[in-house]
């Protein structure tokens, strides 16, 4: 705590002045343990004015402390002459019995042979004779009186005054303090984040108390360790990340209260503190009845009500810790049942395995905060862990990390079905010199991916944002949303292959376009739609100009290749709202929703003359002769008034198409054809 009666200076300076004009000397207060006065000096000689301004300075200084010194170690008015051959005493004060003051007085002449003695020196000193009055004063009280009748007299009223000064500047800083440390205790409540906790705790009694050095240890996972969190004064660099065995401190420990080490022992020296700590408190931050965090103040001598204020602030300080670790496993809790919530989302929701995989790591990196990671999952028809998604390494060399089961980290866990938490990759005899991964940090974790009885990857983490280690509770939660996302992997595969078989079901296996069945359900939904809204649909039938003849001369697989290449063709030369689909043989069909029968023959039209020039198709037809289309066109509802009518009369212009030469596209018109 500051010296109190520095707080009060200006209270005894007033008393000061008054004892200085009633006696007619020099007076002030000076401290010994910063060597200097701490009062203003009252009436100071003009003597020792001219004195301090010579190179006798240092020896007065020098004598003058040891007069102090004496005075102070025997508890007696010392009574001595300074340079100028000035007669001054010193009057030890000791207040409360914790604080040593002197009372510096005097500063006269009792004879002038004394000042006559002086003068003669003078020159030798530097001091010019015109400086130096010609006579001195010894008309003073103090001087006609003796100085030690004074020195008594003053011994016993400033005793009195400066105790009284005194005891009056120990309560008001006592409650100054209070109320500090009420205050920044109050605003404990609104901290949400655990540095700032620290740094306020620390700061805040460094500088009521004065303390030298303090640091706030955590209690790590290692028996009886502790590490240095948060830091203040002297020794800041040393104690900042600092592991000591404070329990072997603890245990020393009687009962709730604070431990205090005041000299260096075997049991300091033993729980790996720097050597020259020379006193040691220890302030537990209570969370309820347990404390993983402790405040250390170190050499500091504390009174024992600062002791009990420390105690009671960090008993504030401690509930403050307590609520905020709530309040992060509140967050941790709300985190992880989002995490989860967003899995069972995937779980419900059909996803395609490409974006399911990238989710799936996404979700799972934020949940643990990592920075790196990888989800693999085998690839049944090559025998090997393909890397579905990755972070931290760039997409084209995902798959030279590919591997098979039993080869490297997530092979051997993929084929033994146990997790691997790794906190230390350089000292754990489980990774292998030549195994050992590229992190950040030395610290990751593997966990297979299962589903009763079988596996169907392994997901991997690395380098936690926070650098901190992967723990024990990170790999129960990796594993417990492990089977989320087994299910999640399990029924996307599922879907796809659903997808397939529909995709499957629906489409021509030869040229990739939908098949006949798949063409009528459409064909019926269009009229539907068409009647509903009275927009018209336009059908136009494509078939291949003497392809019996091309079959005949280069077999059947000639044929299919031109099947296959018509078919890209039609998918290439339609508009997205079209539906092109074999309907058998080399004939092919084309649904033109919300198009009528003038814009449908502008398709068609276009549609043959790009077949013509499309020279993919007529350098596999040239030997027999060009590759041609004949189109038939039909409308709903001018043309037909139902599915059947509506192929039925495209069919039949497609005919008329053949009858007149072919390679054209024929209308249908009712009155003609009639």
């Amino acid at each position: 705590m500051q010296r109190t009666l520095d707080l009060n200076r200006h209270k005894w300076e007033e008393i000061q002045h008054s004892l200085s004009s009633l006696t007619g000397l020099t007076l002030f207060i000076y401290d010994p343990s910063k060597h200097r006065p701490c009062t203003a000096i009252t009436r100071e000689h003009l003597l020792c004015h001219l004195v301090h301004q010579t190179e006798r300075e240092t020896l007065c200084q020098n004598a003058f402390a040891q007069q102090v010194d004496l005075a102070i170690q025997t508890q007696q008015i010392s009574f001595s002459k300074c340079q100028a051959n000035l007669n001054y005493f010193v009057i030890p004060i000791r207040l409360s019995n914790e604080m040593s003051y002197a009372m510096i007085g005097g500063k006269v002449y009792q004879h002038p042979d004394e000042y006559a003695h002086f003068k003669q020196n003078a020159s030798e000193w530097g001091i010019s004779s015109e400086k130096l009055p010609v006579d001195v004063d010894l008309s003073c009280p103090g001087a006609q009186e003796g100085l030690q009748q004074v020195a008594s007299y003053l011994q016993v009223v400033a005793t009195a005054l400066l105790e009284n000064i005194y005891r009056r500047g120990q309560y008001q800083g006592k409650a100054a303090h209070l109320t500090t440390l009420l205050n920044v205790g109050n605003q404990f409540k609104s901290v949400s984040n655990i540095s700032i906790l620290h740094s306020t705790l620390l700061n805040t009694l460094g500088i009521l108390f004065n303390l030298k050095s303090a640091c706030i240890f955590h209690q790590t996972k290692k028996q009886g360790a502790y590490r240095g969190v948060a830091v203040f004064g002297e020794k800041k660099e040393r104690f900042n990340q600092l592991e000591a065995s404070l329990d072997i401190l603890f245990q020393k420990r009687s009962g709730g209260d604070p431990f205090v080490f005041n000299d260096v022992t075997f049991d300091l020296l033993k729980s790996k503190l720097p050597q020259d700590v020379t006193s040691c408190y220890l302030f537990p931050l209570y969370q309820g009845r347990n404390a993983t965090s402790t405040l250390a103040i170190f050499d500091t001598i504390l009174t024992s009500e600062e002791t009990a204020m420390i105690s009671s602030f960090c008993s504030q300080a401690g509930s403050a810790v307590e609520n905020i670790e709530l309040q992060n496993q509140l967050a941790e809790q709300r985190k992880i049942m989002i995490a989860l919530s967003n899995l069972t989302l995937m779980i419900d929701s059909p996803l395609y395995l490409h974006h399911l995989h990238h989710n799936i790591l996404e979700q799972t990196l934020q949940l643990l905060q990592a920075e790196q990671g990888s989800l693999m999952v085998l690839d049944e028809f090559k025998n090997e862990l393909s890397v579905k998604a990755m972070k931290g390494i760039n997409r084209p060399v995902y798959e030279m990390f590919n591997s098979k089961p039993g080869e490297g980290i997530a092979g051997s866990v993929y084929e033994t079905g146990v997790p691997l938490l790794v906190q230390d990759l350089n000292h754990d005899p489980r990774v292998q010199q030549g195994a050992k991964p590229r992190y950040r940090t030395p610290s990751f974790v593997s966990v297979p991916l299962k589903l009763r009885n079988r596996t169907l990857g392994v997901i991997n983490l690395a380098d936690k944002i926070t650098g901190e280690v992967f723990s024990e509770e990170d790999l129960q939660l990796l594993q417990a949303i492990g089977s989320y996302i087994s299910i999640a992997i399990e029924r996307s595969e599922l879907y796809e292959k659903t997808e397939e078989l529909k995709r499957i079901s629906i489409t021509d296996a030869l040229t990739g376009l939908l098949n006949r069945r798949y063409f009528q359900e459409r064909l019926t939904e269009e009229i539907e739609r068409s009647r509903r809204h009275r927009i018209p649909v336009s059908l136009i039938i494509v078939d291949i100009d003497n392809f019996k003849g091309f079959n005949d001369t280069f077999g059947h697989l000639g044929g299919d290749e031109i099947l296959v290449l018509l078919g890209q063709a039609l998918r290439n030369y339609i508009r997205a709202i079209d539906v092109a689909a074999r309907y058998g043989g080399e004939e092919f069909t084309i649904i033109l929703p919300q198009t009528n029968k003038e814009d449908a023959r502008i398709i068609a039209e276009r549609l043959c003359r790009e077949i013509e020039r499309n020279e993919t198709l007529q350098k596999k037809y040239s030997d027999l002769a060009r590759l041609t289309v004949s189109v038939g066109l039909a409308t709903f509802p001018d043309d037909a008034e139902t599915f059947e009518e509506l192929i039925r009369n495209a069919d039949r212009a497609l005919y008329q198409a053949k009858l007149q030469g072919k390679n054209r596209v024929i209308t249908f018109d009712n009155g003609l054809f009639s």
